[in-house]
């Protein structure tokens, strides 16, 4: 399982784990760890090394050409009573 050590974010419990102190590595689920990475409480100890990471090309998503078409308006445009109308 992978291990996460606890930084001084970290409040009394982490994880549901007592904290006993920065450093100290918890060794927990990808799920339990999940929200406390969010938070900042916890890091992960099992990083990949850098040359195990697959390299990903340098790909910038291509620009829109040309911008998305907007719909037509679908409510009925009624025109407004004019002051010289008279009532019937």
């Amino acid at each position: 399982m992978p291990r996460y050590a606890i930084t001084e974010r970290a409040g009394r419990f982490v994880a549901g784990h007592t904290n006993t102190g920065v450093g100290t590595v918890l060794t927990l689920t990808g799920k339990q760890a999940e929200h406390e990475l969010r938070l900042g409480t916890l890091v992960s100890v099992d990083l990949p090394k850098p040359e195990t990471i697959p390299q990903v090309a340098n790909e910038v998503p291509k620009a829109r050409t040309q911008p998305r078409a907007r719909k037509a308006a679908t409510a009925p445009v009624y025109a407004a009573p004019s002051a010289d109308a008279a009532p019937e």
